[in-house]
């Protein structure tokens, strides 16, 4: 059960979301078109999964990073998508093209909202 092996994603029986980041360090000419890919595979599937909350890609001033960070509803959600071919296609790109790649999960402790 993914509850046991991650306790700290409920408090008081309730689902904390979950915040998914993988950053990648890539060569200059491949950071673009990988860019682009992770922000259509957002706009065209992430909205369809199940628990998928928002995503945002970040590309370095010079080209050579990418990072996508999304939020999801529970872990489960998210561990859900890795199923989806296209999310796979990309993670394999990415994985081919990388010099060095991190990816965590964290569960949100504090959202602090912007002034009103």
């Amino acid at each position: 059960c993914m509850s046991d092996q991650f306790p700290n994603d409920e408090i008081d029986g309730k689902p904390r979301t979950i915040v998914h980041i993988w950053s990648a360090a890539l060569d200059a000419d491949s950071c673009p078109g990988l860019t682009s890919r992770a922000t259509d595979l957002l706009r065209t599937v992430g909205v369809s999964l199940q628990g998928f909350l928002e995503g945002q890609v970040f590309e370095a001033d010079d080209a050579k990073s990418v990072t996508v960070v999304t939020s999801w509803e529970t872990r489960h959600a998210w561990a859900g998508a890795l199923w989806s071919q296209r999310v796979d296609q990309l993670i394999q790109a990415v994985e081919k093209s990388t010099i060095m790649l991190d990816i965590i999960s964290y569960p949100i402790a504090t959202v602090v909202p912007a002034k009103t």
